[in-house]
């Protein structure tokens, strides 16, 4: 019985041991990535644990590019917030100065007992300021050597899948993840806000949408390929269409359908699998590994703090995606004249009575909340074009929901877009970013959740 129900039992005591032993440990691209977001102390502790294994890791291919199509951004995403820290405590420090040196307050008969007060501040924030600075130094800046690349070269020779051969191989396996995601079989069906946002690597188009299930597919035809008898997956994602979450004693697990797939078409005897932060933990029981509580901890921290950005995604199911020809609608009713569009949003220009001219962008709501990188790519490639055509003095944005968006939508879109737009220097000296919504089943009728707008 365990044999036919494999994915629905916990391993044994016994498999769990063989598993640590000498199992095949694949990594997903969101552990890659993670060593960029977790300072020095973790990052080299986690580069010990990888070394200790590394003769057993192996690497799907989709993940390396998925890995390097990302790397630069989350480098540099890690690195500005950690930089970010010193500059709050600094300004916040500078602020309580400012407001100390007023004259009114040295007049009061308390100013003795505050400047008193404010020579010790002077000492602690001296150290105070020492640790954020140590928190950005120990963050990988982008523009010095990255020495989580550096490491992984070394350490993934001969350790890696294979480019697919065509684009018809590419087109196969994309045909066979729709068919899956049609009837919820995992992984990657939850991550339908990606569709449509393709791109091309090494001479191939890829639909992101099909990137677990890419990975996936690696993992089954490498192990039957090399009869791998026993599998570890380490991946941070911690979605419904890889994990089954029981509310009982065994917690969360490998959805079932993956576990006797891979032992179906895998040929795996064995197959489990951790978050990272699982895996550090237990590997310092199992493997003997110096890893310290606090570099344990840390890694636990990153992964929380990813698993809670992830939440912000949308699905689908509560989210029914605005189409391109509504996004041109959108253009056109916010009295714009459409110029061009492509995957997840449209864009045009106003001209103005005074003989200015104003960009106007429309995007998907699912295109922000799937991630700044996409917002980028857009407005990179929208707004230098309509610039062709005419001198752009403002831009304005809307971001089109399908319905309307909770606060916490509304906020992280039109922040995101803005926070992207500053990044660009692009030159425009006034943008507007402001959140649109069908407010009617038909989406014939348009209503505003919010608007904001900066000068530059």
């Amino acid at each position: 019985m365990r044999q036919e129900f494999s994915g629905y039992f916990d391993p044994s005591a016994e498999d769990v041991q063989a598993l640590w032993k000498d199992a095949v440990i694949a990594l997903d691209t969101n552990v890659l990535l993670s060593l960029y977001r977790m300072p020095a102390s973790a990052r080299d502790a986690l580069f010990e644990l990888l070394k200790l294994v590394g003769a057993r890791l192996w690497v799907p291919y989709h993940v390396m590019v998925e890995y390097h199509r990302n790397r630069l951004e989350v480098m540099r995403a890690e690195y500005k917030a950690a930089q970010q820290v010193e500059r709050d405590f600094k300004a916040a420090y500078v602020a309580l100065k400012g407001v100390a040196a007023n004259k009114g307050v040295k007049e009061r008969a308390c100013w003795p007992a505050i400047s008193k007060k404010l020579d010790q501040l002077n000492k602690e924030m001296d150290e105070l300021l020492g640790i954020a600075k140590s928190e950005s130094d120990s963050y990988i800046s982008p523009n010095s050597q990255d020495l989580v690349l550096e490491f992984l070269e070394q350490l993934l020779p001969g350790r890696c899948g294979a480019r697919p051969a065509s684009q018809k191989v590419v087109d196969i396996a994309q045909e066979e993840a729709e068919s899956r995601y049609a009837v919820k079989m995992g992984p990657g069906y939850l991550d339908s806000e990606k569709a449509g946002d393709r791109y091309m690597f090494d001479g191939l188009v890829y639909d992101r949408q099909y990137g677990d299930f890419m990975v996936w597919r690696e993992l089954l035809e490498h192990c039957r390929g090399t009869k791998v008898r026993r599998l570890l997956l380490i991946t941070s994602d911690v979605k419904d269409d890889w994990w089954l979450d029981s509310q009982s004693i065994s917690g969360k697990r490998p959805q079932p359908e993956l576990v006797m797939e891979m032992r179906r078409l895998g040929g795996v005897e064995n197959f489990w699998m951790y978050t990272l932060s699982e895996f550090v933990t237990k590997a310092a029981i199992h493997l003997k590994t110096n890893l310290t509580q606090q570099a344990i901890t840390e890694v636990r921290q990153v992964e929380s703090n990813a698993s809670r950005a992830a939440k912000t995604l949308i699905s689908r199911e509560r989210l029914r995606a605005v189409t391109q020809a509504e996004l041109s609608r959108v253009l056109i009713d916010m009295g714009a004249r459409y110029m061009d569009a492509g995957s997840g949003y449209s864009s045009g220009y106003e001209a103005h009575s005074d003989g200015r001219y104003s960009a106007v962008l429309v995007i998907s709501g699912e295109v922000i909340i799937s991630g700044y990188a996409s917002i980028r790519r857009l407005i990179d490639t929208a707004v230098p074009r309509l610039g062709l055509v005419h001198e752009i003095s403002q831009l304005e944005i809307y971001v089109a929901f399908g319905m309307e968006p909770n606060s916490k939508w509304i906020d992280f879109a039109s922040s995101s877009v803005m926070d992207t737009v500053r990044s660009l220097k692009s030159g425009i000296a006034q943008v507007n970013v402001h959140v649109v919504y069908f407010a009617n089943q038909e989406r014939t009728m348009l209503a505003f959740a919010s608007s904001k707008g900066e000068g530059f």
